[in-house]
C-alpha cells in the first residue's frame, strides 16, 4: 500500500553539550521526497540525521510521523519506521554478508527474511557476496552491504549518511539511481551528501546548512544556486548541463574542486564517458 504519512520536523534540531547545532528547522517532508542535506564540514549534517533517527544524540523540538511523535515510540516501533546508514561501517569480521543484511530485515519485521535479504543485495549489486565474511570485503563493498541492510529493513523513512563516501564512480552512479528508485517507491529518503552535483541530479529537495547555523530548503535548482553555495562554502560556482541533460556544479575560483563537493571538468568527462 502506498505510504501517505508525512515526516514533520517542528522547531527541530540536534544539540551537543547543551548547544544547538543549527537554527531550528520546521519542515514537512512528504512520501516520495529525496531530501539531500548538504553543507560544509562541521555544520551538523550527520548530527541532524542522527537526531531525526532518534539515535543517541540529543535533540530539541518535535519530529512526528503520521502525526505520531517519534520520541514517544519504543525503539522497536521506530525500527519499523526509520532505517539508517551511519558512517560507522563496523560489524564482526566473521559475520556473513547475508546475516548482516538479515539484521535489517528482522528489525523491520520482515515475514520472509531470506527473500528480503536477496532482494536488497540484488539492488546494490552484491548478491554474489551473500556467503562472504564481512571482514573480507573492501571498504566500498562494506558500504554497499550496509546500504543493503538498510534497504532490507523496508521502512517508510530511509536515512543515509554519506552513502557514496567509499564508492568508485560507477557505484556512486548506482547509488544515485537507488535514491531515485526509493523515492519513486514512496519512501522518504534523507541523505547527507558532499557531492553537490549528485544532490542536484538525485534529490527532489535540498536542505543547505551553513556555518552560521542558517538553513535553506527548497528545490535543488533554487537552493544550489551560485549565491547560496558561495555563502555556504566560500567558493564561486556555476552549473553546466551535458548533452544528455545531466547537470554539474563546478568551481570557478578554487584550485581543489573537492573543497566544495563539486566536480571539475575531468569528472564531467568521466561521467559522460560512462553514459551518465
Amino acid at each position: 500500500m502506498l505510504n501517505t504519512d508525512y515526516l514533520e520536523l517542528l522547531n527541530f534540531g540536534a544539540r551537543r553539550g547543551g548547544f544547538a547545532l543549527s537554527h531550528p528547522l520546521t519542515l514537512n517532508i512528504k512520501p516520495g521526497t529525496v531530501l539531500g542535506v548538504v553543507g560544509p564540514n562541521g555544520v551538523g549534517k550527520s548530527s541532524l540525521l542522527s537526531a531525526v533517527a532518534h539515535t543517541r544524540i540529543a535533540r530539541y523540538g518535535s519530529a512526528l510521523y503520521g502525526r505520531r511523535t517519534l520520541s514517544q515510540m519504543t525503539s522497536r516501533q521506530r525500527a519499523k519506521i526509520i532505517s539508517m546508514l551511519t558512517q560507522d561501517l563496523r560489524a564482526p569480521d566473521e559475520l556473513l554478508v547475508k546475516d548482516l543484511v538479515a539484521v535489517g530485515a528482522r528489525a523491520g519485521g520482515a515475514e520472509n527474511v531470506d527473500e528480503q535479504v536477496a532482494s536488497a543485495l540484488e539492488m546494490v549489486g552484491a548478491i554474489d557476496l551473500a556467503d562472504r565474511a564481512y571482514g573480507t570485503l573492501s571498504g566500498g563493498w562494506r558500504q554497499l552491504v550496509q546500504i543493503a541492510r538498510v534497504i532490507a529493513q523496508d521502512t517508510p523513512i530511509v536515512i543515509l549518511d554519506e552513502p557514496t563516501a567509499a564508492l568508485d564512480l560507477r557505484h556512486q552512479r548506482s547509488v544515485e539511481q537507488l535514491l531515485r528508485r526509493l523515492g519513486n517507491e514512496g519512501k522518504i529518503v534523507i541523505c547527507a551528501l558532499h557531492d553537490l552535483s549528485m544532490a542536484l541530479n538525485a534529490c527532489t529537495k535540498i536542505l543547505l546548512l551553513d556555518r552560521e547555523g542558517r538553513s535553506h530548503a527548497g528545490a535543488p535548482h533554487d537552493v544550489l544556486n551560485p549565491e547560496l553555495v558561495h555563502q555556504a562554502y566560500g567558493v564561486q560556482t556555476s552549473v553546466h548541463t551535458t548533452s544528455r541533460g545531466r547537470r554539474f556544479i563546478t568551481t570557478e575560483d578554487c584550485e581543489d574542486a573537492k573543497c566544495a563537493g563539486v566536480c571539475d571538468a575531468a569528472t564531467v568527462r568521466e561521467h559522460t564517458s560512462l553514459g551518465v
